[in-house]
């Protein structure tokens, strides 16, 4: 949704930390990565442990990036509902981030790998 404002809106576009274009890219790449990780996490017996742990390291990345544009419209202070959007979103990546990572160490360390 903030990446069709982003694009549509050029009320919105300048309140964008990144500018109009590379918020859109940013946005754009976090959502793949949140997908990533999603799917990561739900196969986790099919998908080698560092892959895991990487796409983990990823999301968090993302989210930080994700956060960076929140506070341009935290600080903008025209279009804050866009801020709260992505505040929740930073959270959701992270939290996905933290799920892959742990899943990771759990094949690895768990009561199966101690057999």
């Amino acid at each position: 949704m903030t990446i069709m404002a982003v694009s549509s809106f050029p009320d919105v576009a300048e309140f964008a930390l990144l500018g109009s274009p590379w918020t859109q890219v940013a946005l754009a790449a976090a959502f793949a990565v949140a997908l990533l990780a999603a799917v990561v996490t739900w196969a986790e017996k099919q998908v080698p442990t560092a892959a895991r742990r990487g796409i983990g390291v990823l999301a968090w990345v993302s989210a930080g990036l994700v956060a960076t544009v929140m506070l341009g419209f935290f600080v903008g202070g025209a279009w804050v509902i866009f801020g709260v959007l992505l505040a929740h979103s930073s959270v959701a990546l992270a939290a996905l981030g933290l799920l892959a990572v742990r899943s990771a160490s759990s094949v690895t360390s768990g009561p199966a790998a101690s057999r």
